[in-house]
């Protein structure tokens, strides 16, 4: 008897679900929920300069003081950038940076910020400027990704939150 090219199909997702039902185990995805936004409200249009808050649960903002402790440190906020990596610190951002390299107090908070990112205690940062959308039609698409450093300056766990906010297009010429 033949079978059908839809069970032979069934049969294999069956089959590779069954082998890698292990690997998927090992994922740590949750839903880390101590972060909420107070504004900008989701994917609201806004003007600058803008102010980004939120409120933290069960985290101490207690600056950058040396410790190493998960539950107390400071907040990294992106703007319409990609957080470094679990476990990194500050000055991986400014890893390919020569004259940063050379000096031992880089990247201190005017470099940081020039590239849209802010480290504070507070649960609100306010931005000035945004960076220049790309050419296009319609408003600006930005965002903010804000992360958890402990008092040395690595990235705290891989929880980040998220809010994708709208301006104004701006010309590019």
């Amino acid at each position: 008897m033949r079978r059908k090219p839809a069970s032979r199909v069934f049969a294999l997702l069956v089959a590779l679900s069954a082998t890698s039902a292990c690997q998927f185990s090992q994922l740590q995805f949750h839903n880390d929920n101590r972060l909420t936004f107070s504004q900008p409200g989701n994917r609201q249009k806004v003007t600058v300069p803008l102010t980004v808050s939120w409120s933290m649960k069960d985290f101490d903002a207690s600056g950058l003081d040396g410790s190493k402790d998960k539950h107390k440190g400071a907040f990294a906020v992106f703007v319409d950038a990609a957080p470094m990596p679990v476990g990194k610190d500050l000055k991986w951002i400014a890893r390919n940076d020569s004259g940063c390299k050379r000096d031992p107090q880089c990247p201190n908070a005017q470099f940081l910020a020039d590239r849209g990112i802010f480290v504070t205690t507070d649960t609100s940062v306010t931005i000035d400027t945004l960076p220049q959308a790309s050419d296009g039609i319609g408003d600006e698409q930005h965002y903010v990704n804000v992360v958890l450093l402990d008092g040395t300056g690595h990235r705290i766990g891989e929880s980040a939150w998220y809010r994708p906010f709208t301006s104004k297009r701006r010309s590019t010429s």
